[in-house]
């Protein structure tokens, strides 16, 4: 018989955590710890952690019940540091770095050993980056079919934001179930920090998720038609509910409109406005003024196919040209406007609004 000591870091912590095992077979244990360590050595990175994630599944196969138990202890401590790493960063820098790498292990099942009897969940393996998925395909073929239920309502801008928070809440389930299950983590306090750690990121996602679920709908748009065309990625502004442009969630009320307006312009002439579908045709001919004042020589309104993975498209707009849309009222939606130009116009063309 011979005593193994196995360290684990605690995310943004240099205190070690033991756990002695008297083992006389090793059940790829050693190679586990081997894995750990050069994650650790590696800086703790969210590369890194994609290295330990994979080499641990590769190992499963070979684990007992009890190594299986300390690789899922292990994985779910260890990936507070990668995520730690990048929590300051912008959303899409954070998907950049977490999508392909952290977060499909903190999605899938827990670690569990293979036996006679129990075999792994085969449905796990679509929670897993395919060879080639970039990280906006990954989370979009996710919304898309295994985790529908949970993001297929959101655009695609919102889905880091979303998954994010699932996997948080799931690493949090699983912290909790693995230190709870581990007989000699009692007393050792890094492995109760890593739990508290996990339930401080749950508690700050339940403060923002609704907020986010609630933007990220795709009613939020008018849905698109024949004569929408693809979004070309143009400067945007946000027109909220009560008329107020809202840029980087500042929000401007009609004095400072135009001036808003004219910086998100920038040294351009195009403008794109993100206008509620319901928005009324008053509504949106004042609003068409204040861009023109601001500069805008070109205005979209941006809209989203009418299905799932609701892609972004644009429609021209202008007050006193284009395609004129016969028998509105200044009181009818913009969506309407839209969808009575769908019928008679081409993709392009620019809708009048009166």
């Amino acid at each position: 018989m011979r005593s193994l000591t196995l360290l684990a870091l605690v995310a943004c912590s240099q205190e070690e955590i033991g756990i002695t095992r008297d083992e006389s077979a090793d059940y790829n244990l050693g190679e586990l710890t081997e894995a750990v360590d050069k994650f650790v050595a590696a800086g703790k990175t969210p590369a890194a952690f994609g290295v330990l994630a994979k080499r641990t599944m590769e190992l499963r196969e070979g684990m007992d019940r009890s190594v299986a138990e300390e690789a899922e202890l292990k994985l779910i401590v260890l990936a507070l540091a990668p995520i730690a790493q990048v929590k300051d960063m912008p959303l899409a820098a954070q998907v950049d770095a977490l999508a392909l790498t952290v977060w499909p292990t903190l999605l899938s099942p827990e670690v569990e050993a293979d036996a006679i009897l129990f075999k792994r969940d085969p449905d796990s393996a679509i929670l897993m980056p395919g060879t080639g998925e970039s990280a906006v395909e990954y989370l979009r073929r996710l919304c898309g079919t295994p985790l529908a239920g949970d993001c297929k309502q959101v655009v695609p801008e919102y889905q880091g934001a979303v998954i994010s928070a699932l996997a948080t809440r799931r690493a949090t389930e699983r912290a909790r179930n693995a230190v709870s299950a581990c007989m000699m983590c009692a007393a050792e306090a890094g492995w109760h920090e890593a739990v508290r750690q996990w339930e401080d990121l749950d508690r700050q996602v339940t403060s923002w998720i609704s907020e986010v679920e609630r933007k990220a709908d795709p009613a939020n748009w008018p849905t698109a038609g024949a004569a929408g065309i693809a979004d070309p990625g143009l400067p945007e502004a946000q027109i909220s509910d009560t008329g107020q442009v809202v840029v980087d969630g500042q929000r401007h009320s009609a004095p400072g409109r135009i001036d808003a307006l004219r910086e998100v312009r920038g040294e351009g002439t195009t403008l794109a406005l993100h206008l509620r579908p319901d928005l009324s045709l008053a509504q949106v001919k004042g609003v068409l003024s204040d861009a023109r004042k601001a500069g805008a020589k070109k205005i979209a309104v941006i809209a989203r196919a009418p299905h799932y993975p609701w892609d972004r498209k644009v429609y021209w707009l202008a007050e006193n040209a284009g395609q004129r849309a016969v028998s509105l009222r200044p009181t009818d939606s913009l969506q309407l406007l839209l969808h009575t130009v769908d019928h008679v116009a081409t993709p392009g063309a620019v809708a009048r609004v009166n």
